[in-house]
């Protein structure tokens, strides 16, 4: 399960994200999308924090909107790697 952190401040790219997160997190992947807006009224440490604040799964991805995922199944991907002994974030 993942929460996914998007401080957003362009509709077009924040829509074609969402888009293809789903396309490509892989089938039946539990996970929820924060969208926090924000057009320049904070820094995107405090959008993100704001997401963190609202996340309700304890994996969380902090993203750009303006970003594309090749891989499919990532999200699975993601979470394997984060439960590897001594891993605690991945940048």
């Amino acid at each position: 399960m993942l929460s996914i952190i998007i401080s957003s401040y362009q509709k077009q790219y924040y829509d074609n994200l969402i888009i293809n997160i789903a396309e490509t997190i892989g089938d039946n992947f539990v996970y929820e999308i924060i969208q926090i807006w924000n057009p320049s009224l904070m820094s995107i440490c405090k959008a993100y924090n704001m997401g963190a604040a609202k996340s309700k799964y304890e994996n969380l991805l902090f993203l750009h909107e303006d970003l594309i995922f090749h891989t499919q199944n990532w999200g699975e991907n993601l979470l394997s790697h984060l439960h590897h002994v001594n891993t605690g974030i991945i940048g």
